[in-house]
């Protein structure tokens, strides 16, 4: 079986399981940073940033140190992804000859399995990397004990008077381990029903709209946390914000189908018609792609109210430096986490074109011009990303005005303007993904596409 997976992943392609280990190598050490900054006793001896330091501000900064691993598992779930048609062939062929689908969903998960333990591995030695760029400063014996440790740089952010220990190391990277392979089994888990084809394919119904119930229990938490009745504690904010980005994550794919049905009835224009058409004919692999858009755009509005709040009273008497370098650093990581989306993206554009490649092989043999269908993957990313960023956007700005309000005129353009510039820097984002991939777009539309394979 082992033998056979290396088989496979050979197969594959190197690209591929690079992807694997990266992001799992990437998310290992994100979380172990997270427990690191957990282990930080109230006064640190070393200097930190102010939102590391203070142990009021720890917890949301360790919160969205989390966050960001959420970009890189949906990134790892579409690198899975990456070749599905192909690849459940060689599952059918195997189920022709014998196997049974346990054993075949077994091989897909030991195939994922051993690039994602190669990456979880090294995770311990990003964190160390991590912490060697971005960790603070040791203090001596005579630090006084009535302050905090403020570091003279925004970028002391890794804790380097504690460390995740050596059990928690361990089931972090067993954690992830367990999760990639998990995900690999997931990626199968509708393939082969038949020996005969790859699988007995049923019209499967449309997408529901079940993230509309984390993101009213989201808003519902927020309003209760204004009313008073749990208090403004940090976790109940937190939970509060999760919600909502769970629940902008999972709304996805109903809001690319939507989209997708929206813009085949209104349109007449070629490209936007196929990618509508491919929308509503399977508009998941879409919502996924783009899902981390929705949730980096409500953190993005929520950071917009809170900018707003600060500096709508703080423009009077001047900006102080730290709310400066702290909105500055959230700034970089969205944009961070932005760049991961792009990738994410891009690797659908190229996922489609792998399965679709007969199909848009045969659209250009009988006329269709290939800038079409060039427009079309870039249609088919715009349709889904912009509706996810501007209505992300705009929950995370009313989950966190719910807690922390700014009535200002200043405050209301701080909030617009950040969301246009998010909806604007995704619009980028989607142009710089398609360009990526245009080279793989003159491969998936050769004439040699066209034979029956």
């Amino acid at each position: 079986m082992i033998g056979l997976a290396l088989v496979f992943l050979r197969a594959g392609g190197v690209a591929r399981s690079f992807l694997f280990a990266s992001c799992t190598a990437l998310a290992t050490g994100l979380l172990l940073v997270a427990v690191a900054m957990l282990r930080l006793p109230d006064r640190p001896r070393e200097g930190l940033f102010n939102l590391v330091a203070e142990p009021g501000l720890r917890g949301g900064t360790t919160f969205a140190t989390v966050l960001l691993v959420l970009p890189l598992l949906l990134m790892l779930y579409q690198v899975v992804r990456l070749g599905t048609a192909t690849r459940e062939r060689r599952l059918a062929a195997l189920r022709l000859a014998g196997a049974t689908p346990k054993e075949v969903r077994w091989l897909s998960a030991v195939e994922v399995g051993l690039s994602v333990t190669a990456g979880a591995a090294a995770g311990p030695l990003v964190y160390l990397a991590l912490r060697a760029l971005f960790g603070g400063q040791r203090l001596g014996t005579s630090y006084g004990t009535s302050g905090y440790g403020y570091a003279r740089s925004t970028f002391a952010l890794v804790p380097t008077s504690v460390a995740p220990s050596w059990w928690q190391t361990v089931a972090l990277v067993a954690g992830v381990v367990a999760a990639g392979i998990v995900t690999g089994a997931m990626a199968s888990r509708h393939v082969i029903a038949s020996p005969l084809g790859v699988s007995r394919r049923q019209i499967r119904p449309a997408p529901r709209p079940w993230g509309l119930v984390p993101v009213g229990l989201g808003l519902v938490t927020a309003a209760a946390i204004l009313s008073g009745q749990f208090g403004r504690g940090e976790a109940s904010i937190m939970a509060a914000m999760l919600l909502v980005i769970l629940g902008a994550i999972a709304l996805a794919p109903w809001v690319a189908f939507r989209v997708g049905r929206l813009t085949a009835a209104r349109t007449k224009r070629p490209a936007r018609l196929v990618a509508a058409a491919h929308l509503l004919n399977d508009p998941r692999p879409a919502g996924r792609a783009a899902a981390a858009v929705g949730a980096i755009a409500v953190v993005s509005g929520g950071s917009a109210v809170m900018e707003a709040d600060v500096f709508a009273g703080e423009s009077a008497r001047g900006f102080d430096p730290f709310f400066v370098s702290s909105f500055l650093l959230i700034l970089t990581l969205l944009l961070l986490a932005l760049l991961v989306t792009t990738s994410t993206l891009a690797i659908h554009a190229v996922e489609s074109m792998i399965d679709r490649r007969r199909a848009m092989a045969g659209l250009v043999a009988a006329g269709t011009p290939v800038v079409v269908l060039r427009d079309s993957l870039r249609f088919e990313a715009t349709l889904t990303a912009l509706p996810l960023a501007f209505g992300g956007s705009v929950l995370g700005a009313v989950a966190v005005s719910a807690v922390d309000r700014s009535n200002s005129l200043v405050g209301l353009l701080i909030v617009l303007g950040q969301i246009v510039i998010t909806i604007l820097v995704t619009w980028l984002a989607i142009r710089v993904a398609v360009l990526a991939v245009t080279p793989w777009l003159g491969r998936a539309t050769a004439p040699a596409n066209l034979r029956t394979e």
